[in-house]
């Protein structure tokens, strides 16, 4: 073999494996998965946000992204110790994070679209008498920053250890287990709901200000139901033309949003 071509060998193996440490972006269909099998960790105990880093260590110069408290990552492999290899399905790409902020999700199972996780057997409680939502928290304690995730009435959970004012709870619909505030859990949980379809996830991203979620499948000021903004996600209903039509689990309703600013990550390395 020449040089010529040995160097091109060479250049495309190196773009091959440099391709394979990276997530998908953008609208790739490979996969029913939000998340490869492997082992799910949840963000925890930041006071402002846990950086996705470049290489295995503090530097101000090798951030490449940001999560924060409640946000899940995939670990891909134990890197150096103190900083892990993980994969970030929200902003799509690897990276090394300090593990001292990582927890073990809910389940090391696979997570799905539909977000069913198995969870260990425990008296059945529903969420009753909030005016907004209430919130799951990592700590036993209100605090602002300890919120992981949002319950509203009528919602189910499952409690395993009753304590205090705030009881440690698994959600079901979260796939989440953490702390709530007890006052506003009722006994007798609500019957289990019928299967649902499993949805494609997409995740908002690149937009100036905000992405509408509309009443039609157009651009018209009077058609704004909602608002969506960059790593909200949104599942995918159906498709065609420009506008796709979708459900906002944040905002609790579907409508048509423009498709140019939905991207699936679908993580690599298992």
């Amino acid at each position: 073999m020449n040089k010529a071509l040995k160097s091109l060998f060479l250049g495309m193996l190196i773009g091959i494996m440099a391709f394979g440490s990276f997530c998908f972006p953008g609208n790739w269909r490979v996969s029913a998965n939000v998340y490869a099998s492997g082992n799910n960790y949840t963000v925890t105990g930041t006071t402002n946000y846990l950086a996705l880093r470049s290489f295995p260590g503090y530097d101000g110069g090798n951030e490449i992204g940001k999560l924060y408290n409640g946000e899940t990552v995939q670990l891909i492999d134990y890197g150096n110790g103190s900083y892990w290899y993980v994969c970030s399905p929200k902003l799509g790409i690897n990276g090394y994070v300090n593990k001292k902020y990582l927890t073990p999700a809910a389940s090391s199972q696979t997570y799905t679209n539909s977000t069913s996780v198995a969870s260990a057997s425990g008296s059945d409680y529903r969420v009753s008498g909030v005016s907004n939502y209430l919130a799951l928290r990592n700590a036993a304690v209100y605090d602002s920053r300890n919120e992981i995730g949002r319950l509203y009435n009528g919602d189910t959970v499952e409690v395993h250890s009753k304590s205090g004012t705030y009881w440690y709870v698994y959600s079901p619909k979260l796939g989440l287990s953490g702390y709530v505030n007890s006052s506003y859990l009722a006994p007798g949980g609500s019957p289990a709901p019928a299967p649902q379809p499993s949805y494609e996830t997409y995740t908002v991203r690149n937009t100036e200000n905000y992405l509408a979620l509309r009443s039609s499948a157009a651009y018209n000021s009077s058609n704004e139901i909602g608002k969506l903004y960059n790593g909200d996600t949104v599942e995918l209903k159906s498709e065609g033309g420009i506008y796709w039509y979708v459900y906002s689990p944040k905002l609790g309703k579907s409508g048509y949003v423009n498709s140019k600013y939905l991207y699936i990550s679908r993580c690599l390395g298992d």
